[in-house]
C-alpha cells in the first residue's frame, strides 16, 4: 500500500480518524514547549496542539516540509524540543543510529515521543495472521548504518520497539547513553484492531469508539502484557 492509498482510506474512514485522534491526544500530553520534529510524516495526518511542527519523511510527499533520512538528520545540534514518531521506528534500518541522531538534534530536556507496534501473545498471533509486516524477535541492535537506496521504505520488523524497550531496555540505555527512558506503556487492546486500521473494513461503529476507549483504559493495567497491540515510549535527552 502506498501513500495515496493511505490518504484515500484516511479521508473516507471516520472510525480510523477517531481512533488516531485518541493516539494523538496521548502524544500531545507528553510534549514540552518548543519546536517539534516529526519523523516519517507519511500522509501528514499528525495533529499537534501547539508548537512549530516540522514534518519530515524519507520520501518526498504532499504535506512534508523536509525529505530526510532519519539516520542522518539535516539539522544542527540542539534545535528541537520534541521529536515525534508514529509507526516509524519499526521501519528504520538501524534504530540505534537514529536515536544518536535524535539525541544530537534535541535540546537538553527534549522529548522523544513514539507510538509503535507492541508484541504480546495475542497481538503476535493477530499480526502474524492478518498483517503483512514481519515480526522477527531475534533482531539484534546493530550500530552501523549505510543507506541502501534500493531499500523499500516500507520494509519493517514490528518486533523492534518491543525488543528495545520491553525486552532489552538496559542494553538500549547502554548503547544510547544521552537519552533517559522515561516511560513505556502498553496501548490499544481491541479498539484499533476492530477498527481495521488502514484496511477498507471496520468491525466497530463510530458511535461506540469513545465508550470502548474508556473500557480499554480501565483494562490496560491488567491485560496490556497479554493483548496490547501498541507501545507508547517516552525518552528524554539528559540535561
Amino acid at each position: 500500500m502506498q501513500l495515496d492509498d493511505y490518504q484515500s482510506i484516511w479521508k473516507r474512514k471516520p472510525v480510523l480518524r477517531r481512533v488516531y485522534s485518541d493516539f494523538y491526544s496521548k502524544i500531545n500530553s507528553k510534549l514540552v514547549d518548543g519546536k517539534i520534529l516529526e519523523i516519517g510524516g507519511g500522509i501528514g495526518n499528525l495533529l499537534i496542539n501547539s508548537g512549530a511542527l516540522i514534518k519530515s519523511d524519507i520520501q518526498i510527499s504532499h504535506g512534508m516540509d523536509v525529505a530526510a533520512d532519519a539516520h542522518q538528520l539535516p539539522f544542527q545540534n540542539n534545535v528541537f524540543s520534541n521529536i515525534v514518531l508514529f509507526d516509524v521506528l519499526h521501519h528504520l534500518q538501524c534504530p540505534i543510529v537514529f536515536f544518536r541522531e535524535a539525541e544530537r538534534v534535541l535540546k537538553p530536556g527534549g522529548m522523544i515521543v513514539m507510538i509503535e507496534p507492541g508484541i504480546t501473545p495475542i497481538s503476535w498471533f493477530c499480526y502474524k495472521l492478518g498483517h503483512d509486516e514481519p515480526i522477527d524477535m531475534g533482531w539484534g541492535m546493530s550500530e552501523s548504518y549505510k543507506r541502501d537506496h534500493k531499500k523499500d521504505p516500507y520494509d519493517s520488523n514490528q518486533a523492534i520497539p518491543t525488543i528495545l524497550f520491553k525486552h532489552s531496555p538496559k542494553l538500549f540505555q547502554a548503547k544510547v547513553k544521552g537519552l533517559d527512558l522515561k516511560d513505556v506503556k502498553w496501548l490499544s487492546l481491541f479498539v484499533y484492531p476492530l477498527s481495521g486500521g488502514f484496511k477498507n473494513w471496520s468491525l466497530v461503529p463510530l458511535g461506540w469508539i469513545d465508550f470502548l476507549l474508556k473500557v480499554e483504559r480501565k483494562l490496560l493495567p491488567y491485560l496490556g502484557w497479554l493483548m496490547a497491540f501498541r507501545l507508547m515510549i517516552i525518552l528524554e535527552k539528559k540535561q
